[in-house]
């Protein structure tokens, strides 16, 4: 008889689904990235208008807030869609006030 060796791959803990720790801060910050940027490119080259480095950045506002609030007990409000949802948010509300009110 002759026994066939176990693969270290295929515990159960390394299946394809499983996560890696951080990837919900990852995604989060992806899209805070994007729409760091967007909003820049936007701004300059579809407005025409340079704004200061504050305004800019805003869109990182939610990321490091979702960051900071990890240890506290947000319940089912504290998932990656919507702290990405509220970076959206940030960043629309940021262009359209910024091109169009200030």
């Amino acid at each position: 008889m002759s026994e066939q060796p176990t693969d270290v791959e295929s515990d159960s803990d390394a299946s394809p689904d499983a996560e890696l720790p951080g990837t919900d801060d990852l995604r989060v910050a992806a899209v805070a990235a994007a729409c760091t940027v967007g909003l820049t490119l936007a701004l300059q080259y579809g407005l025409g208008r340079e704004v200061s480095l504050v305004w800019r950045l805003l869109p990182l506002g939610p990321y490091f807030l979702s960051l900071f609030t990890k240890r506290l007990p947000l319940g089912e409000i504290d998932t990656p869609r919507n702290w990405s949802l509220l970076t959206v948010a940030v960043t629309i509300i940021t262009f359209l006030y910024v091109g169009f009110v200030a």
